[in-house]
This record gives C-alpha cells, sequence and structure tokens, in this order.
C-alpha cells in the first residue's frame, strides 16, 4: 500500500492541518498488511416479514501495519520520522450482521442489512500495536440483484457507514458512504464462477474530538474474482484481486485475497 494525500497524490509526507498543531510524519512507501479473515454465513429456515434471513460473524487477525502508521500519526505532537519496524499479529475488529433479510421477485431479489463492528481487537490509546479501532462501527446496506438469465447475476449495494466514540478518547471519526456493483457469470452447473467488480468510498461527515488527523478520506476501486468448487457445492476456493485508484487521505493499493469456502448442509 501507499499513501495518497488530499490532492489524490502519492506521498511519503503526511500533513496533520489541526489550527495550531501542524505535525508531520515521514512514512515509508512500502507499507505491508496480512489478515486472516474467518466468515461464518448461517441462513435460516422459515420467513421474517416475508423474507428469506440469515445471520453473519467475520472474525479477524491481523498484522497492523497500516493501522499502526495511521495511529502513530494521529497521536504526534510534533514533526518526526519513524520506521515501522513492529510486526505484532492479532485479533482485529470482529463484524457481526445480526440483521439480513432478503426478497425475491422474479428476476429481482432485494436485501436489507444491519451490522456492526466491534471493537474486539487490542486498543490502547498511543500504542504503536493496535489490531482494533477502539470503536464501534454501525453498517446499514441495502442491495438490489437482477439475475436477467440463469448465468449472469448483476448488483448494486449502498452502504452508510456511522461510527461512535473510539475508546479513552476525544475522538469520532465521520459516517462513510459506499457504493458496491459488479457481476458474475456462472460458468457450468458445478457452479464456477468469474465476475467483475467496482467500489467507491467517501466521507461524508466530519471527524469530531480533539484527536485524529481530521482529514476527510476517499478511495474506489475496480477487480475481478473466480470461485471453484473442488468437491462440487460442499468445498471450494476463490481468489480475488483489487486495484484501488482515486484515493485520498488513505492507504491504497493493490489487495490481493484468496479464500476457501466450505458449505454445510442444514440437513
Amino acid at each position: 500500500m501507499n499513501y495518497f494525500n488530499g490532492q489524490g497524490k502519492k506521498t511519503d509526507q503526511l500533513i496533520n492541518p489541526v489550527p495550531g498543531n501542524p505535525t508531520a510524519l515521514q512514512i515509508e512507501q512500502k507499507v505491508i498488511t496480512h489478515s486472516f479473515i474467518l466468515m461464518a454465513i448461517y441462513g435460516g429456515k422459515g420467513k421474517i416479514l416475508g423474507a428469506n434471513w440469515g445471520l453473519m460473524i467475520i472474525p479477524t487477525v491481523n498484522s497492523p501495519t497500516a493501522n499502526i502508521a495511521l495511529d502513530y500519526y494521529s497521536q504526534q505532537t510534533g514533526p518526526g520520522r519513524y520506521v515501522f519496524t513492529n510486526k505484532s499479529l492479532g485479533f482485529g475488529d470482529m463484524y457481526v450482521q445480526p440483521i439480513w433479510l432478503s426478497w425475491k421477485q422474479g428476476k429481482f431479489q432485494y436485501a436489507l442489512n444491519y451490522g456492526l463492528w466491534a471493537p474486539t481487537g487490542k486498543y490502547e490509546h498511543g500504542s504503536l500495536d493496535n489490531g482494533g479501532h477502539g470503536y464501534w462501527s454501525h453498517n446499514i446496506r441495502g442491495a438490489l440483484k437482477y439475475k436477467p438469465t440463469s448465468k449472469i447475476n448483476l448488483s448494486i449495494a449502498p452502504t452508510l457507514e456511522i461510527n461512535q466514540w473510539q475508546k479513552n478518547t476525544d475522538f469520532k471519526e465521520g459516517s462513510h458512504l459506499t457504493f458496491d456493483l459488479g457481476g458474475s457469470y456462472v460458468l457450468n452447473s458445478r457452479g464456477d464462477e468469474v465476475g467483475l467488480f467496482g467500489n467507491y468510498s467517501k466521507q461524508v461527515s466530519d471527524d469530531k474530538g480533539t484527536v485524529g488527523s481530521f482529514l476527510s478520506d476517499q478511495n474506489a476501486g475496480i477487480g475481478a474474482f473466480g470461485s471453484y468448487w473442488l468437491v462440487p457445492h460442499k468445498i471450494g476456493i476463490m481468489a480475488r484481486i483489487t486495484q484501488n485508484f482515486a484515493t485520498e487521505n488513505r492507504f491504497g493499493g493493490v489487495a490481493f485475497q484468496t479464500g476457501v469456502n466450505f458449505l454445510i448442509p442444514a440437513k
């Protein structure tokens, strides 16, 4: 990952524009993070409000190098330079989605979700090895999927993120609005699939408090993915790659993810 400033230019210099406290931090351009993400999804029986329903939980394990850079920057009181050699590994924040409703009508499918990021990752004010953000984050999401044929899926989903005050600090990150869209093609009766996707995220309200960077950020990305069933409808593998662009006041670059899927029948 690289850091991009408010003009969308790659830079080694982070500048805090808080009046009376013009802090700065020199960072190395090559910032690498590693994460292990376990996603568990349950599809419930019956209907709620005429909708299919489900639950999702995502615990994470992180090597939080990029977050270390931002945390160190936001807590500085003067100019400085720091080389991040810390390679800590620990539990990160956990995502829980207790409300997941989905309605189907002809070739269209609609969904309404509520989820939250719980601050389960280590967070201590001023620490350099934090694995979490130290605050609760609420996500309200709507989604629309259109299936023109049995093999093609098209979807779009806006998400509003609302954050709470950070633990033991006078800081509250602004809200973000994110749009995800994409399309996929089912290759065969096994369910193997390929697709393209894009996303755009924009901070829509200002940070609050007396600490933090107070820099409104945005990011966009495009990518491709593929999935393959090793054992049809039981065990599969997937991979995807994302290229970020239009990045401002945050880290951006190329992200590559791989995963293994296990489908456990309810019967």
